[in-house]
Parts: C-alpha cells; sequence; structure tokens
C-alpha cells in the first residue's frame, strides 16, 4: 500500500445526470465525512449538458472532488477508463451516479475489501442467495440482463452471476493494469474486465449487494440488446486463442 495515495478513488461515470448528480455528490460528500480513510470522487461527465456546470461548481468548494470531462461521450466503458487513469488510490471504486447501490452497502463493501487483502478485485451481484434487491429493474430489463448473461456462459465468456452491477472495486496496481488493456466502451466493457483480470491471475470475488432500481434508464433495449451481442462475438473472439498476448508485464 502506497501512503502517499488517497486511501479510495470513487469514479462516478456521469451521463446528462443533471437531476440526479447533486444529491449524490451531497450524499458522498457526507458519507466521506464520517469516514476515516482518505478519498477523491472522479466524477467523468460525458457529452456537454448543465452536468458539467454542477461538477465545475462542486470541484470548487470540495478539493477531493477531480473531475474528468468528455464531450465526445462514446460509452461508460471509456468514461471507467478514463477515471481509473486518472484515479491515485490505494482502492478504486466505481459506481453509478444513481446510488442503486446505496452508501451503506458500499460501506460494507469497502470495510469487506480491505479485509481481504488476498482479493484482487470485489464486484457487486444482485443475483446472489443474500443480495437484497429493495426496488427491482422492469420486467423487459430483468430479461435481458438474464438472456445476455445467458450468452455469456454459454459463450464459456463467464461463471458470474451478475457483471453488470454498477459497482466494483479495484486495488490500485490491478485496476491500472487491466484498464490499460480494455477497449469495450459499450455494455459489455463490465465483461471484458473479468475476463481481462482472470486472465492476467487476479483474485476476483462477487459479493451479493443490497440493490434499488432508480429508473430513468438510458439503456434502448433493441439497441443495446443488438451492440451486446455484437460485444459477446468480439470478446469470444478476443479471448479464444490470444490469452498469450496477456500479461501482467
Amino acid at each position: 500500500m502506497n501512503l502517499d495515495r488517497p486511501d479510495l478513488s470513487i469514479i462516478i461515470p456521469a451521463r446528462q445526470e443533471a437531476l440526479r448528480l447533486p444529491k449524490t455528490l451531497h450524499l458522498l460528500q457526507k458519507f466521506l465525512n464520517e469516514q476515516s480513510y482518505s478519498a477523491e470522487i472522479i466524477p467523468v461527465v460525458q457529452g456537454e449538458d448543465e452536468t458539467t456546470t454542477i461538477i465545475i461548481n462542486a470541484a470548487t468548494t470540495d478539493p477531493r472532488i477531480r473531475p474528468i470531462f468528455d464531450p465526445t461521450g462514446r460509452g461508460k466503458g471509456l468514461a471507467v477508463r478514463q477515471g481509473v487513469k486518472a484515479a491515485q488510490g490505494n482502492i478504486i471504486l466505481f459506481m453509478d451516479a444513481d446510488l442503486s447501490v446505496p452508501l451503506s452497502c458500499l460501506q460494507l463493501l469497502i470495510k469487506n475489501f480491505i479485509q481481504s487483502p488476498h482479493d484482487d478485485l470485489l464486484i457487486g451481484s444482485r443475483h446472489l442467495p443474500d443480495s437484497n434487491i429493495l426496488i427491482p429493474q422492469p420486467f423487459l430489463r430483468q430479461m435481458l440482463g438474464k438472456i445476455f448473461n445467458l450468452a455469456l456462459r454459454l459463450s464459456d465468456l463467464t461463471h458470474f452471476r451478475d457483471t453488470q452491477c454498477g459497482c466494483k472495486l479495484f486495488r490500485h496496481d490491478a485496476a491500472k493494469k487491466i484498464f490499460a488493456q480494455s477497449t469495450l466502451n459499450g455494455f459489455a466493457f463490465d465483461v471484458e474486465i473479468l475476463l481481462l483480470a482472470q486472465h492476467l491471475g487476479y483474485q476476483i470475488k462477487e459479493v451479493p449487494v443490497e440493490w434499488a432500481n432508480a429508473g430513468n434508464s438510458r439503456l434502448g433495449l433493441l439497441r443495446d440488446g443488438f451492440r451486446a451481442i455484437q460485444d459477446i462475438w468480439e470478446l469470444k473472439r478476443k479471448f479464444t486463442g490470444r490469452k498469450e498476448n496477456l500479461s501482467l508485464n
């Protein structure tokens, strides 16, 4: 552990989040004020809207907020990758701007991760027996998620119950090396991250979370469903016969 780094980096991909982000930032700042560890908050703002102004104003009053602005807005995977590149924390976490995993649950996950030095990644899961779904997703979203996970399993791309939960924690060095090799920007970027972590030899622990659907999803069932299928084929191609190109060096 590097004592010159903050203990925790929190990356928040944010695209058109002007309505939800102020409350999230307020709750997150209050939460961090109550913790004994140091932290930085890295909102990655994609596109150009009022979200940018909100983040700039927040950063002027709190030096822990270190925003990144990307007007091109080319996907959540790119946003998280940009955030990881800038992150300095010993533990690097990315989470959704809607706080679908509440801070009380995040606190337990962070504590769990700190106390589990042999785990390199801790991934939240909505589909374990001890997961607590307070507000479920709409039926069509649930079905898309189940079909996507089934396709991943049939393609031998994952054994995890939930690859898409927006709550994942990484050791600093693991995050840097994994994201340096990631390429996907869309829906399936989480899957690529987990595949890279496995092939690089990192230890991954899937843990239950408390989760509440916040609504207002921008996921298009047809458009993003088609892209997800394309991503599965791309991942299958990339991780079949190319394992020798993946190295911890």
